[in-house]
Parts: structure tokens; C-alpha cells; sequence
């Protein structure tokens, strides 16, 4: 006989009230014989009774009463093993575990609507099997069957049916609905399976959706359709937005859906790529998630200063499945235990949420056996089938029990999957056209109703934000689809498109038509951004001209500069007879307007080879001796070389292919009343580029298109590069209603050695320059320059001051547009792209040497200023000291960079004189934080700013129209992704027979067609803020529209309709009726007259007093969510108006009631119905996309 091992084990049995740790000991002996075994310790006694196999082993457990133990003592152990007089014994050692943990397992799919596979078959034909000889067609590309959203449904159901204690949960509208129409007779069962908590519906919204490529109104209407239709359809409570597979998370996302009254989320990619701090490459053993920064549940906080209590899906969504691939129960329940031991390393508290599903993945085999075996043996830990709200309800229960709170964490979940921001490029742009027209289409609608008694046209508007949610989702907009998904998905956006120009047409005729007629014809100027605004205007040339304005005619088209066009209002213009010069040819390379003044050369593919700002001097934009403008070809691998993945991830291989400024083009410089313009052709070999950069009279930015012709390559990126000459500046991004610094990028790399470019999406422009600022001084105050930040490392003694004292910081820092990460001194450091999405360029650390191991090791390498820390504090209490860094930020960031080493980074330590006194210390801050600069001493004289990493006060901005993905350099070169063909899986997939191919025969994943990209730059002295980057982006994307007045009414000649202050500095996201009943399923009819909502967000980051003014007084108003559920009541202004206070970068939902009736509407509005009858009500069917 022999005791072959003692394991100590985390696995209690006994009672709750009593529990007692087991000790597994394995043993060798003759089969059949029963064997008495024995635990003894200092402390620690325990025995059992247990038979021996008929294979001669036997493991056994022995439950162990021990005394004064703390989780974690070690003591050493005997196991003696006896039969009769033969006796054996074995030495191990006894580990102290905690009782009172829980696994959460939820029974969960995750389920994409489109991907490689189509709508019709995910949902449904996915089940049915292909017959080529009786149905004469060719068999469709399928990879596997029996798993569509219906069957998964079902059987998740029947699972339930069949086991009063299954639990599960369902998502996305995109199968619930066709799931619900297609079987009322299990409507009253699911509804059952929700009251008694056996179901819970999550998400809150839609679908998925890939929130950084869209725009925050976009993200609210999928709550708003999802919660139409989850709560007000079905009845569901949905608490948890259920963000599975997005690739990366805009940052306002968790303060958003906080407003729609969700209170946690869940999601597996974000701050460590896209599969976790455990997994480089799918299918790979799991490692240790010690890597991480912070525990697994955390405060998820936007930059409006809201957030969501979240549980990061460490192991990814798919990590409990490997329970489904074990082929007994026994083997299931050690493949959970391994889960377990794994995850709760980086719990929070003591519960783990374990996700046990996958891609359309069927009930698993063991969780019922587990969940009642496991418990009938073991008391702790348990391991029980459950819902996500009953995890968040235990994790705050014990939070709140002991007086702890969530870490905060405003990290930048991006960028994952970085190829998403630029594969198949009109996705892209079509969504974001569509998103733009669509939303104004729908204010101005409302606007019309109210001024002219037009019929609102819900029925449309609804569907054109069916389409748009639709194609929000994470596997549509991202470009990962199919060929034949792709192809449905825009006709998606087409029908998006059209709907809303209709309705856009139809209501600014409306306003036009009602205008005060002047002497003659006119043309009346809308303007939806909501500030007054000198623009350039473009329409269909009418044949007149207006009267004295500066215009051309061109192909049918008139362009006017039009001086003032009030905010969210209209102006005449008077026509004349005659007709508006062309454009005539200029002499020379150079255009100029009142602010820029640009150059080209020929010999280097039309490059801009000088951008000079006139009213600095002519100050130079560009680093000497380079252009702007440049297009740059990168070759790119098939498939990602590490990660064997195609469209979604960026694949460069290190090679240029070509750049337009090896190549020689003809210029063409001409001239108008309106503007002056440069028209570049050249041919890169690869294809044939036409660039044309546009300076209008009074427009304060160079606009530019670039065209591709005749591109038949494949596995390429197409870049436009600019480089800018602002020094010590960092990355700026804009984000949907906020800002936010970001990291520098790699370009030329392979990705083979250096999977990560860093490459991100923008919403509708990035810039180089700064966010945030620390001003370092000397310690005898002079000033040694600005260290720009952007994304910073919050570093605190422990967990517990982390939580007291983190969040006003984390809030204020990204109010500033510095993204933070917190940690604690004793845990991982923050900077290595190993691990991390993304890097920091700074580290605040809180606390004194005494209390921070953190600020102890770099004041050990700094005595100079450790002696300026006791300096500051012995005079103030508090102290602001800045620990410079070995080397210029820009030497440090290369590619694969590692940047945990202390040194690598600028350390500023903020302490209190005593430990009470570190409040105060951060309060001081907060405050200096308030103009985006704080102030900080430096010890160490010039060193303090390595070369090149002061800011020297400027900005350099790209605005783009829908070409999101970006990456600027450490060398100060702005890069905006244009368009990419790639063949990776799924490029090229067609299900349904025939396949369809572009008229080369190739797929369309390729892109082998022409091309139209526009964008525009802006720069100048001081940061995003002075330079009105956000307003600027919002009206490039919203340019002026015009129509000819064919009647006559009452309205002035130049009016605002609805007037939003401070003007420019709070933006309209929406203007609607108040209500969505069509979302709801209602058919309850819509009248603006009755109420409206009104949607804004503050710009800077800055608090602010906004004021709402409409056509006529309001008569009440009051604050609501995003659901436009009434809040608190807000009293109109003797004037009529209403003024609702914003904190910086909040989105603020305002209800506001017309102090009298409007016009009398009547009618359905224009495009109440589907053009095509008879609705199909298995819409799915016909991948037309939502209902």
C-alpha cells in the first residue's frame, strides 16, 4: 500500500455554518480493500473511509477541521492510510483556502444575425438540410447544421421544460423576434421562464453593436428598439447590456446605457486584444490571468461621468464549453473546478461568472449534473446554474456587506480587431452618411409638423432606424462578413439612405414653402448644425444665381459660400436671372484662402509639399521637407500570421507597394469667386488616383477627395499620410460625443513579428496634439514646458483606497479626455502589448514612499525628488512632484513595446502629508485639472522634458466623412485608413447559388470598383478646443442643404427653429417627437405637438448652463433617460426657454411640451408604407435585414 499524493484543495464539505477543507490523497493498494485514512497537523485533523478500485488506485477525499486559520497559512501535513496492521504514510502541505465561494455558471449562445452566414440561415434554414436532386439547385455553403437562432431557442427551452432548476438567458432582438412570431404558442412559456427568474433577457439593446464605429445617437436607438421590444414586447426587465463579441467599446457606451437603466454589463474583448489576458491565439491551453491590472468586476466609467458595474469575461464567452467537451461527468466537474481556480485569482469579490456557451452553441450535457452533484458534495465552492443578475446581486451584496467598492476603470477598450475600421470601406461610409441624414432628416421633420402641421412620417423614420441598428451590428459594419451577407447589408443601408432623404426633402420643402417671399425666386439654406455657420453650400444647379454670393457652376451642380446660416434654422437666398461662372484655370501650384495657403509638387505625385497657416505669418503646417496628401499601398498577408484571421485584423507584412511620392502627376490649379482648388492625377502603377484639395472663401479648413480607379490588387491597404509639424503633441481622438488621448501607432511593421499597429477608430476626427497637459516647473517655478497626456496609470497602495479615493480622480481625468487605468503597487504594471490593447504615457501615483511601494522604488532612483516631495509637503500638506523618465516618450514607443519598467514613463506623485491627507491631495488635482493643466515640480532642471516631449502648443486635425480607422506616429505622421482588399476567410463566400462576383469575376471583399474618399484639415495655435475640432466635425458630416421655396408663407427669411447655448458648445443629437411606439410594437400614432424630445451633449468636457429654445414657448419640460422616461421637471424660463445643467461631456435627454398647438397634421406621412405588398412576415427569410 502507498500513498501516492496529498493535494490540498480549495473544496469544502460539512455545512455553511461548518466547513471543512478536503485534502485528496491518491492511493495504490489491492484492489477491493477498504483503507482508513488520516490527516494530522498542527491544528488540523480530519479521516475517512474509502475502497480501493478494482484498477488497484483509489482517490479519496478527507474533510480537515483545522483551527485558527486565516485563508493562505501553510501548514504541514501527515496523510497515514491504514488496512488492519499495514499502515502507510505520506507528507504534504495543508494551504488554507476560503470558504463562501460561488460559480455563476449561465447557460448562454452567442449568436451573430449576419457573418459568413446568411440572415435567413442563421435564423432558420440553418436546420435544413440542401437536396440538390429534388430541389435541381446547388447545395448551399454550409459548415455545420442544427444550430439556427430558432433551434437554439427551442432548445434552451425544452432543456428548461424538462429541468425546473435550468437557467438561461437570451439576447439580441435579431433572433427573439422571429423566435416570438414564428411560435405565439411559446410566448406564455418564456414569459413564465422571466417572472420566475429562470430566463433573463439581456443586452438592453438590439443586437451587438460595434459602438466605435457608429455615433452615440446610433448606440441609444439600439437600446431604445432593443428595450422596445425586450421590455415592452415581451415584458422582460433587461439589466445587463450583454456586449459578448464587440470588437472594442466606444467610451461614452457604459454612461449611455447607464441612462437607459441598465446597471451592469458583461463582455470578453476590450483592455487585453481579443481574446483575453489568457489566450494570444483561439484554441491555445489558457494561462495564468495574472496579467491583468485589476480584478475581473470593476466600475466601468464614461466620460459623462456614468457607468456600469462590469464582469470582464476573462476567459472569453466561449471559456465554460470546455465542460460540454468532457466525456464524463466526473472529468466535466474537474474541467469546472480548473475554471474556477483559474478565474477567481482575479475576482472581485467572492463569486465567478462563468460563461457556458459559445457561437450558436446548444444546451451543455453536464451543467444540470454538475450543478447537483457538485453541490450534494461540496458546500464550498459552489457551482450553480444561474443568471447574470444574480452574479451582479452577489457581488454587490458582499461589496456593500464589506464596505468595499469597485475599482474605476475609464480604459479605452480599444482597438481590437483593427482591420474593422477599414474593410469593405463603404460599409463604413454608408453607415455614417445614412446616420447623419437620418438624424436630421428626423429633426426636421419634427420641426415641420410643428411649424407647418406636416404629417410626421414615423412609419419611415422607423424603419431607416431599424436598418441602421441593424447594420450597426458587430459582424455588419465591421466589414467581417461574406460576400453575399455583404451585398444584403447594403441594400440595408441603401433603403436607410433613401427613406431618409425622402423624408428629408419632404420636410425642409415643407419650411421652404412657408418662408416670407421676397422680390423674387429664392433658395432657402437649412443649416442642422446648431450654431451659426459660413459653409459651403452644394445643390442641383437651378439655372439662376444667387444675389451676391460667391458661387460656381460645375457638371450640373452649384456650389455657393454661403456667409450665415443661423443654427438649426434656415435663410433665404435670393436668385437672380443668369448663371454662375466655372471654374477657370490658375497659373502656378498654389490656392489660398483667408486662413491656408497650399502647395503642391508634381514631381512628388502632387503631394502637398506646403500648408502654411496665413494668419500666423504663413506659419508652416507640415515637417520640412515632406508632403501631406501622400497615398501610401501596404502589402498585406492573406490572413493574420499569428492568428490565422482575415478581414478583421490589419495584416501588414512590412512592405510598401507603392506611395504616390515616388511618382510624377499632372496638376491642375483653378479658380472661382467661390474658392480655389488643385486637381492632382497620377498613376501609382497599382491603380489611378485623382486628388483634389478645395480652399473656399471664408471656410476655415482644406478640404480634400481622393479617387481610386482601375484597382485590381488584392491583400492591400490603401493610407493617406500627413505629417505634421506639432512637436511633443499625442494622439487625440473624438469618440462618439466626447474626446479622448490616445497612443501612437505602428505603420510599417510585419505583423508576423508585431501583430499590433494600434491603429483606431475615430468618429469623425483624430488629430495630433493634446488633451491634457502637465505644466512642470522647476523647483524655483519657472516654467520648463507642457507634457501633453493622454492616457495615464493610476497607482494606489491597495485596493481599498483605490475605491474611496479613485473615482473623482478617474472621473475628472476623463472628463479631460485621460483615459486611466487604476492598479495597485503590490499588482501587474500597465504597458505591455503583450497583454494590453493599449499603452499608457503616463503614471499618477498616489500616496507617500511611506504607504506606495510604487513612489518608495522611483524616489530610490530620484533621491532629487523625494527631496522636493518632503519640501512641498512640509509647506503645504500636499504635493504635486514630477519624476521624469529615462527617455523621450517617442524612444520608448516602438513596436511591441514593454512599458512596465518605472522608468519608461513620467511618474507624478500626488500625496498627502499623512495618510488622511492623500484626499486632499487629489482633491488639489481635480481642481488644478479644471483648464485640462496641472502644475507639477520637477527636481531635475532641464531632464525633467527629454527632448521632444514638450508640447509646443498646436494641433494638426484630420475630419473624415465614414473612413474611421486611423493611426498617428511617433514621428508626427497622421495616417487615415482609405480602403483595403483582402482574401481572407470569409472574402469571398456566397451561400445562396448563384454566387455573384464584381464584373471581373473577383469577390467584392477585394474592392475592385471606383472609390470617393473626403476628408478635410485643420490646424492651428492651441488644442481641440480652441481649434472647435468637435463643432467642426459635426457640420463637415452635415454639410448645408437648400430648396427652392415654391409658395409662400409667414416664417422669416432667416430664422432659428431650435436654439441650443451656449451655441457650439452643447451639439444636438436628436430632435424628435417624445415617444417611439413603433419600437414598442405600439401602433399609438406620434404627434410632435404633444411633446418632443431633445437630445444634446456638452463638447469641451466643461460644465455647462444649456438653454433650449423651439419655434414656439415651451409650456414644461423635464430631464429624462434615454428612453425619454421623465425625470425630473425643469420649469420653463419667462422667455419660454429651458435650461438644464450638463457636466462635460454629457449626453442630456430633454422633454419639452409646446406651449401651443401646432398646425393641424393629418395624414401618415410620406413613405408610411412598404413599397413592396405583401409584407413578408418571415421577413428573415429574405436577408432584407429587421423588420
Amino acid at each position: 500500500m502507498r500513498v501516492t499524493s496529498v493535494e490540498s484543495t480549495e473544496l469544502f464539505s460539512g455545512t455553511t455554518e461548518q466547513p471543512r477543507q478536503v485534502v485528496a490523497v491518491e492511493l495504490n493498494h489491492t484492489p477491493g480493500r477498504a483503507v482508513r485514512l488520516t490527516v494530522e497537523g498542527p491544528g488540523l485533523t480530519g479521516t475517512t473511509q474509502t475502497a480501493v478500485g478494482e484498477d488497484g488506485t483509489v482517490r479519496a477525499e478527507i474533510p480537515v477541521t483545522g483551527e485558527d486559520l486565516v485563508p493562505g497559512d501553510r501548514r504541514e501535513i501527515r496523510v497515514t492510510a491504514a488496512d488492519g496492521d499495514e499502515v502507510t504514510s505520506r507528507t504534504g502541505e495543508f494551504t488554507a483556502a476560503e470558504p463562501g465561494w460561488t460559480m455563476f455558471m449561465v447557460s448562454h449562445f452567442h449568436y451573430d444575425p449576419v457573418w459568413w452566414n446568411t440572415q435567413g440561415a442563421y435564423t432558420e434554414t440553418w436546420d435544413v438540410a440542401d437536396d440538390p436532386a429534388t430541389s435541381g439547385l446547388p447545395a448551399r455553403t454550409f459548415d455545420s447544421r442544427g444550430q439556427s437562432g430558432m433551434s437554439l431557442v427551442r432548445a434552451h427551452c425544452d432543456l428548461a421544460r424538462r429541468d425546473p432548476a435550468y437557467t438561461f438567458v437570451l439576447a439580441e432582438v435579431d433572433y427573439l423576434k422571429p423566435y416570438w412570431d414564428a411560435f405565439p404558442e411559446e410566448r406564455a412559456f418564456l414569459r413564465q421562464l422571466i417572472r420566475t427568474g429562470r430566463v433573463e433577457i439581456m443586452g438592453g439593446t438590439y443586437n451587438e453593436p460595434n459602438t466605435n464605429l457608429t455615433g452615440a445617437e446610433a448606440t441609444i436607438r439600439n437600446a431604445l428598439y432593443g428595450d422596445g421590444f425586450q421590455r415592452g414586447v415581451i415584458g422582460a426587465s433587461p439589466e445587463t447590456a450583454w456586449q459578448l463579441d464587440a470588437f472594442g467599446h466606444d467610451p461614452q457606451f457604459p454612461g449611455l446605457m447607464a441612462d437607459a437603466g441598465v446597471s451592469s454589463s458583461s463582455w470578453a474583448r476590450g483592455p487585453f486584444h481579443q481574446w483575453g489576458p489568457t489566450l494570444s491565439v483561439f484554441g491555445e491551453e489558457p494561462r495564468d490571468p495574472g496579467r491583468m491590472q485589476f480584478p475581473a468586476e470593476f466600475s466601468w466609467i464614461a466620460p459623462s461621468g456614468r457607468g456600469l458595474l462590469t464582469a470582464y469575461m476573462v476567459n472569453h464567452y466561449g471559456a465554460g464549453w470546455a465542460i460540454d467537451n468532457a466525456p464524463t461527468l466526473p472529468e466535466a466537474e474537474a474541467a469546472a473546478y480548473q475554471l474556477f481556480q483559474r478565474l477567481k485569482q482575479v475576482a472581485l469579490t467572492r463569486n465567478v461568472l462563468l460563461p457556458v456557451g459559445g457561437d450558436y452553441a446548444p444546451p451543455c450535457r453536464w451543467v444540470m449534473d454538475i450543478h447537483r452533484d457538485w453541490n450534494a458534495r461540496y458546500v464550498w465552492p459552489r457551482f450553480i446554474s444561474a443568471i447574470p443578475r444574480d452574479f451582479f446581486a452577489a457581488v454587490r451584496a458582499e461589496l456593500e456587506t464589506e464596505g468595499r467598492k469597485a475599482s474605476p476603470q475609464t480604459r479605452d477598450m480599444n482597438p481590437v480587431y483593427t482591420g474593422k475600421d477599414v474593410s469593405y470601406i463603404d460599409t463604413k461610409q454608408a453607415q455614417r452618411y445614412g446616420e447623419t441624414l437620418l438624424a436630421d432628416a428626423e429633426a426636421w421633420a419634427t420641426l415641420a409638423s410643428l411649424v407647418t402641421g406636416r404629417p410626421y412620417p414615423d412609419a419611415a423614420l422607423d424603419k431607416a432606424w431599424r436598418q441602421l441598428v441593424y447594420g450597426a451590428h458587430h459582424d455588419a459594419i465591421t466589414g467581417s462578413e461574406s460576400d453575399q451577407v455583404y451585398i444584403d447589408l447594403m441594400t440595408g443601408w441603401r433603403e436607410l439612405h433613401d427613406l431618409a432623404r425622402s423624408v428629408h426633402a419632404d420636410a425642409t420643402q415643407a419650411l421652404a414653402d412657408r418662408v416670407t417671399p421676397g422680390d423674387g425666386p429664392d433658395l432657402v439654406v437649412f443649416n442642422s448644425a446648431t450654431w451659426p455657420r459660413l459653409d459651403v453650400l452644394t445643390v442641383d444647379d437651378p439655372g439662376l444665381v444667387p444675389e451676391g454670393l460667391p458661387a460656381v457652376s460645375e457638371d450640373g451642380r452649384l456650389h455657393v459660400v454661403v456667409p450665415e446660416a443661423p443654427g438649426m434654422g434656415l435663410t433665404a437666398l435670393p436668385l437672380t436671372e443668369g448663371s454662375a461662372p466655372g471654374w477657370a484655370p490658375g497659373e502656378g501650384l498654389t490656392i489660398r484662402n483667408e486662413f491656408y495657403e497650399v502647395t503642391v509638387d508634381p514631381a512628388r505625385g502632387g503631394g502637398v509639399s506646403s500648408l502654411r497657416a496665413l494668419a500666423e505669418g504663413g506659419r508652416e503646417l507640415l515637417r520640412p521637407g515632406d508632403i501631406g496628401n501622400e497615398i501610401v499601398v501596404q502589402e498585406e498577408y492573406p490572413r493574420h500570421p499569428r492568428f490565422g484571421e482575415g478581414p478583421w485584423h490589419l495584416t501588414p507584412t512590412g512592405t510598401t507597394a507603392a506611395r504616390s511620392g515616388d511618382v510624377t502627376a499632372e496638376v491642375r490649379v483653378e479658380h472661382s469667386p467661390a474658392g480655389s482648388r488643385i486637381t492632382v492625377t497620377a498613376d501609382l502603377g497599382l491603380f489611378r488616383c485623382t486628388q483634389r484639395l478645395t480652399l473656399w472663401q471664408g471656410v476655415d479648413r482644406l478640404d480634400a477627395t481622393t479617387t481610386v480607379d482601375g484597382y485590381d490588387g488584392a491583400d492591400r491597404l490603401i493610407r493617406v499620410r500627413w505629417p505634421s509639424d506639432v512637436r511633443g503633441g499625442l494622439p487625440v481622438h473624438e469618440v462618439a460625443d466626447a474626446v479622448i488621448g490616445r497612443g501612437f501607432g505602428f505603420v510599417e511593421v510585419d505583423s508576423e513579428r508585431f501583430p499590433w499597429t494600434l491603429d483606431n477608430p475615430a468618429n469623425t476626427w483624430f488629430g495630433l496634439g493634446s488633451t491634457a497637459r502637465v505644466a512642470v516647473h522647476d523647483d524655483s517655478g519657472v516654467l520648463l514646458g507642457h507634457r501633453s497626456i493622454g492616457v495615464a496609470e493610476l497607482i494606489y497602495a491597495d485596493w481599498d483606497i483605490a475605491g474611496d479615493l479613485g473615482t473623482p480622480l478617474a472621473a475628472a481625468l476623463v472628463r479631460a479626455g485621460v483615459t486611466a487605468t487604476t492598479t495597485i503597487a503590490g499588482g501587474p504594471r500597465y504597458g505591455d502589448l503583450e497583454v494590453d490593447s493599449n499603452l499608457p504615457d503616463l503614471r499618477i501615483a498616489v500616496g507617500g514612499p511611506d504607504r506606495n511601494a510604487v513612489v518608495a522604488e522611483a524616489l530610490g532612483w530620484d533621491p532629487a525628488a523625494g527631496r522636493e516631495l518632503k519640501r512641498q509637503l512640509a509647506e503645504r500638506g500636499v504635493a504635486a512632484v514630477w519624476v521624469a523618465p529615462r527617455a523621450c516618450l517617442r524612444e520608448e514607443w516602438i513596436p511591441g513595446a514593454d512599458l512596465r519598467d518605472l522608468e519608461r514613463l513620467p511618474l507624478l506623485v500626488v500625496a498627502g502629508a499623512r495618510p488622511e491627507d492623500d484626499a486632499k491631495a487629489v482633491d488639489a488635482l481635480i481642481a488644478d485639472l479644471d483648464d485640462f493643466t496641472v502644475t507639477a515640480t520637477a527636481a531635475g532642471g532641464g531632464e525633467a522634458l527629454p527632448p521632444g516631449d514638450a508640447w509646443d502648443g498646436r494641433s494638426f486635425a484630420i475630419l473624415n466623412r465614414g473612413t474611421p480607422g486611423c493611426v498617428v506616429t511617433a514621428s508626427g505622421d497622421l495616417y487615415m485608413s482609405l480602403m483595403r482588399s483582402c482574401t481572407g476567410w470569409p472574402s469571398g463566400v456566397w451561400v445562396d447559388p448563384p454566387r455573384r462576383t464584381a464584373p471581373d469575376g473577383s469577390g467584392f471583399q477585394l474592392q475592385r470598383w471606383s472609390h470617393t474618399f473626403e476628408y478635410a484639415v485643420v490646424a492651428g495655435p492651441g488644442d481641440w478646443r480652441d481649434l472647435r475640432l468637435p463643432q467642426a466635425g459635426h457640420a463637415y458630416n452635415r454639410p448645408l442643404t437648400a430648396r427652392l421655396r415654391q409658395s409662400s408663407g409667414a416664417l422669416p427669411r432667416q430664422a432659428t427653429l431650435l436654439g441650443l447655448e451656449p451655441a457650439g458648445e452643447v451639439l444636438l443629437d436628436a430632435l424628435k417627437p417624445l415617444g417611439s411606439p413603433l419600437a414598442r410594437g405600439s401602433e399609438a400614432p406620434v404627434d410632435p405637438g404633444q411633446g418632443l424630445v431633445v437630445r444634446v451633449h456638452e463638447v469641451d468636457g466643461r460644465p455647462v448652463r444649456a438653454r433650449v429654445t423651439g419655434p414656439v414657448p415651451w409650456a414644461a419640460g423635464a430631464r429624462a433617460d434615454v428612453l425619454e422616461r421623465p425625470g425630473a421637471p425643469l420649469a420653463p424660463e419667462e422667455t419660454g426657454g429651458l435650461g438644464v445643467d450638463l457636466t462635460g461631456f454629457e449626453v442630456a435627454t430633454l422633454l419639452a411640451t409646446p406651449a401651443q398647438p401646432p398646425h393641424q397634421a393629418s395624414g401618415p406621412g410620406i413613405a408610411a408604407h412598404e413599397p413592396a405588398q405583401p409584407v413578408a412576415t418571415r421577413y428573415w427569410l429574405h436577408n432584407s435585414g429587421p423588420a
